[in-house]
């Protein structure tokens, strides 16, 4: 079995669509999900294994024989108490799949976003996902004891394993997570709309690269460049292109001027 400790890679990557890319430049933020928020069903599903209910159901059996019970899950409630026990945001390991270019980023309308591992590790917990196995027979979920409490640390670790989980159709996302509970205070609360959202900033030096959509307008590259500067003078631009010979995807280097003047060379 993978393991989530696994050391990231130096730099991650994370997606986005012509509005979100603006509001993320814009506010120089980065907004955290809960897993009760994201459009996965089985996200931070688990079976809660009830002792007190094993009990009543298994009595004549030695306690040491409780632990070789199946037992009785409550998956709902199980899956409600870790949806909101900690926030989190995704990254992915490529910069180059054809397919969050294609959904994530609309169509190569929107961006990809380059960063420094250890600039944004420093907020708390950034772990590898890991996905279940398709045999004969569904992986299942993983097991949470219904006697841990939301302050235990065994609790807390046991979490992010289930966030860490994820069903093997989303293994093409390679996806790493940067979790920590809701209420730590690196991460602020602000409403928009009739919406509470969790946000924090982006530390300077964070973002080291801006990578376009190959649809993506010129005037549009000049307009999110020159944003992006006001925040990580130093980030460096790209623009993703699909291979002349094969199903794949480059990222060619940009420089600044060849952004405002699409007919200067592109840096090597």
């Amino acid at each position: 079995m993978e393991n989530t400790d696994e050391i990231p890679p130096v730099r991650l990557y994370k997606y986005y669509s012509p509005d979100g890319i603006e509001k993320v430049l814009s506010d120089n933020t980065l907004r955290w999900a809960l897993p009760c928020e994201e459009n996965d069903p089985f996200e931070a599903l688990a079976k809660c294994w009830d002792k007190e209910a094993v009990r009543e159901n298994a009595r004549g059996l030695r306690p040491e024989d409780w632990m070789f019970l199946e037992g009785i899950f409550r998956e709902k409630e199980a899956q409600e108490k870790v949806s909101h026990i900690a926030a989190f945001v995704s990254f992915s390991k490529s910069d180059k799949s054809i397919l969050m270019w294609a959904h994530y980023a609309a169509n190569h309308t929107g961006a990809c976003l380059e960063f420094d591992k250890h600039q944004i590790q420093r907020f708390n917990c950034l772990k590898k996902v890991m996905y279940a196995n398709l045999g004969d027979e569904r992986e299942e979920y993983p097991l949470l004891y219904g006697d841990l409490k939301e302050d235990d640390i065994r609790y807390q670790k046991r979490a992010e394993e289930f966030l860490c989980k994820k069903a093997a159709e989303w293994s093409y996302e390679q996806e790493y997570r940067l979790i920590f509970p809701p209420m730590s205070k690196y991460v602020g609360c602000r409403k928009i709309g009739e919406k509470f959202i969790l946000t924090s900033g982006i530390p300077q030096g964070a973002i080291t690269k801006l990578i376009f959509g190959c649809n993506v307008p010129v005037s549009t590259r000049i307009t999110w460049a020159k944003m992006l500067q006001r925040n990580h003078p130093d980030c460096k631009f790209g623009v993703v292109v699909p291979d002349r010979k094969k199903y794949e995807l480059i990222v060619e280097d940009l420089l600044m001027e060849a952004i405002e003047n699409p007919s200067c060379q592109r840096s090597p």
